[in-house]
């Protein structure tokens, strides 16, 4: 058994995960997709009670892991400023030494992201995770989870599932910062105002190629602007909730609204090196 992907809307239980764990052939998971986790998995004492971190300890050729979690209530933000302050124990550090695309999604704070911060992952090159800038330490943890592996990444999407209601957290501004050698970079709403990295003094250049935003949007496009001269390599913007109006359209369609607004963009981008601005589907103006 190499790949196993399942529905995440159907949480394992604690009884199920143990049973995969100690199941003949687990240690050759190659791809784990799907995996649901409920808040009941963490623990407060020690991260070895957690039972995805136990499978996790024995997918030694795991090379992609994707977990989906229950995301954060307004209440959590609120916990004792002691009880958030506990950093449950671990008697030795995951190691994942093939694992190279990792996804975490709707998941701020758990035993598990414990676990995988300090874990050794050494290929670790796409990073899909749901920002929670606005959360400090340790209430969530996927910033300090940049901070720590963002160096290796070379794609890295944030992205917030869409549910009702849906709450958008803000992005770190220092992307560049921690992740200076992203090629693709995928942002969420709302978007952050960028700050280019401290080698940017030397005129260091980045190297990113594919930029993703869900749409226009006039404050980012300053931010953008005075970070444009540091991707030299930068060749596509991507609005990745937006679509081309097909053709046959009249002329006020296409120039009202949002359509408007990337036609705008394109102009700008066609000014500025001949950056391609494609839609959702990676299509350019037809």
């Amino acid at each position: 058994m190499e790949n196993m992907t399942l529905p995440p809307s159907l949480p394992l239980s604690r009884r199920a995960l143990a049973s995969l764990t100690n199941r003949d052939g687990a240690s050759n998971l190659k791809i784990l997709n799907g995996i649901c986790y409920i808040a009941a998995f963490s623990s407060a004492n020690s991260i070895e009670e957690d039972p995805i971190v136990r499978l996790l300890r024995t997918c030694h050729q795991l090379e992609r892991l994707e977990v989906i979690g229950s995301g954060m209530e307004p209440a959590d933000t609120e916990l004792d400023s002691q009880e958030a302050d506990e950093i449950p124990a671990t008697t030795a550090k995951l190691v994942l030494p093939r694992l190279h695309t990792l996804t975490l999604l709707s998941l701020p704070l758990s035993t598990l992201m414990h676990a995988l911060l300090n874990a050794a992952l050494p290929r670790l090159r796409a990073l899909y995770l749901t920002p929670y800038d606005d959360v400090p330490f340790p209430r969530a943890l996927t910033t300090q989870f940049l901070d720590i592996h963002g160096t290796s990444l070379s794609t890295l999407s944030l992205f917030t599932p869409k549910s009702w209601p849906t709450h958008f957290h803000p992005s770190p501004c220092t992307l560049f910062h921690t992740c200076p050698n992203l090629r693709h970079l995928s942002l969420e709403t709302p978007l952050p105002a960028l700050v280019p990295p401290d080698a940017a003094e030397s005129g260091e250049a980045l190297p990113l190629q594919i930029l993703s935003i869900p749409r226009p949007n006039h404050d980012f496009w300053r931010s953008l602007e005075t970070l444009l001269p540091l991707l030299p390599s930068l060749n596509v913007i991507r609005m990745r909730d937006v679509r081309w109006l097909r053709r046959g359209l009249n002329h006020h369609a296409q120039e009202a609204g949002v359509q408007g607004e990337m036609r705008v963009w394109r102009q700008r981008l066609a000014k500025r090196g001949g950056i391609c601005l494609v839609d959702g589907d990676w299509k350019n103006m037809a």
